[in-house]
């Protein structure tokens, strides 16, 4: 279903999620009113009464990702014994002088990512279907998604449970990593009634503040952490998949 504005939101392009709100109570998308709901530690972005909605921005369906998951949560899918020699090594060195620490930074990001890849291969197709099934699906019951392409000047609404990967996990496909070039991140296949399908998903492993605030060097950043970031390519295909409402602006 396709909807045409009257103006009241301006064309030039719906920037922020006031104004995807704003476009969203326009048109009534909702029974109740949709409310800014905002805040670091809220998987939804809105409210419209007891329904959550996450929303997120694209300047274009077909350029970059986004997040599902950004976390240094870690325990549930990655073994954290792993990093302990990693984080012995840069505890070590932070006591050392800003120019030792400046002329390791290389090597300790060099080590950094061969523990990311360690932890990625240890990770079983058990371990990570089960964690899909909990991030994608239970975290995000009754959840209502929102994708504001900002490029195109179309808001496409769709409930979480219409995604394919969603559909996929909780009809019993089971999740394997599949390696490429980057030692960091690995693509996320779902494997079920004979078929496999890459539906763009990507785990990685990362820092969330850098090599540099793990050595005490940053000036913006006191440490770091390792983080797990579960993205989501193809966001064209995700929403072609989901056959959503559409609202052009």
């Amino acid at each position: 279903m396709t909807f045409q504005t009257n103006g009241s939101v301006h064309h030039s392009g719906v920037a922020n999620e006031h104004d995807t709100i704003a476009l969203l109570n326009e048109h009534g998308v909702f029974a109740e009113t949709v409310t800014h709901l905002g805040g670091t530690r809220n998987k939804a972005d809105a409210m419209a009464g007891a329904t959550p909605i996450s929303i997120k921005h694209k300047a274009g369906l077909k350029n970059g990702s986004f997040d599902w998951v950004n976390t240094s949560k870690t325990d549930d899918l990655l073994d954290s014994a792993r990093f302990e020699d990693f984080r012995a090594f840069v505890g070590a060195a932070r006591q050392w002088g800003t120019a030792e620490r400046s002329a390791i930074v290389e090597e300790t990001r060099d080590l950094f990512n061969e523990v990311c890849n360690d932890a990625l291969n240890a990770i079983t197709s058990e371990t990570l279907t089960a964690w899909l099934v909990q991030e994608l699906i239970t975290a995000n019951h009754g959840m209502s998604m929102v994708i504001n392409d900002t490029a195109a000047q179309r808001c496409y609404v769709m409930g979480h449970d219409t995604i394919r990967a969603a559909r996929c996990l909780s009809t019993g496909y089971t999740a394997h990593l599949v390696s490429g070039k980057g030692t960091t991140s690995r693509r996320i296949v779902l494997k079920g009634n004979g078929e496999t399908l890459d539906l763009g998903l990507r785990l990685r492993v990362t820092s969330n503040n850098g090599i540099k605030a793990f050595l005490g060097l940053s000036k913006a950043n006191r440490n770091s952490q390792v983080v797990l970031k579960l993205q989501q390519d193809k966001v064209a295909s995700l929403v072609s998949d989901a056959a959503p409402q559409v609202l052009e602006y």
